[in-house]
């Protein structure tokens, strides 16, 4: 005669998961994640005298250039429509978060898989 086995799985709900690895909305991983990509892009943000680089303001989920400059630099022309040249600082240019990414993008993640005690793949 077969018997039958019965398992039961209690899980803790989502949100409770979540937060423990500081995966919530706007939580901790989010801040640190925005934190890294701030600290990753500095070497790629255009720089003359560190303003624009200096004074970027980190929110919970996006950095913010603030100079009156910077949607020109990040594009990469100027208010008269000439293209920056930045061949003295090849890693500094348009782009930079973009670039950044693709460049050391794989870095990012595995910093924020630490923090939250995960493994990047």
């Amino acid at each position: 005669m077969a018997t039958k086995t019965r398992i039961i799985l209690q899980m803790d709900p989502a949100e409770e998961i979540l937060l423990r690895h500081k995966l919530n909305k706007d939580g901790e991983a989010q801040q640190f994640f925005t934190q890294e990509v701030r600290k990753f892009c500095d070497e790629y943000v255009p720089f003359d005298e560190g303003p624009l680089k200096n004074t970027a303001r980190v929110g919970k989920n996006k950095i913010t250039y603030i100079q009156p400059y910077s949607h020109y630099q990040y594009n990469g022309i100027s208010k008269n429509g000439k293209p920056f040249n930045y061949q003295h600082a090849p890693k500094r240019g348009k782009y930079w978060d973009k670039r950044m990414w693709a460049d050391r993008g794989r870095e990012v993640v595995k910093s924020v898989a630490d923090f939250v005690g995960g493994r990047a793949k």
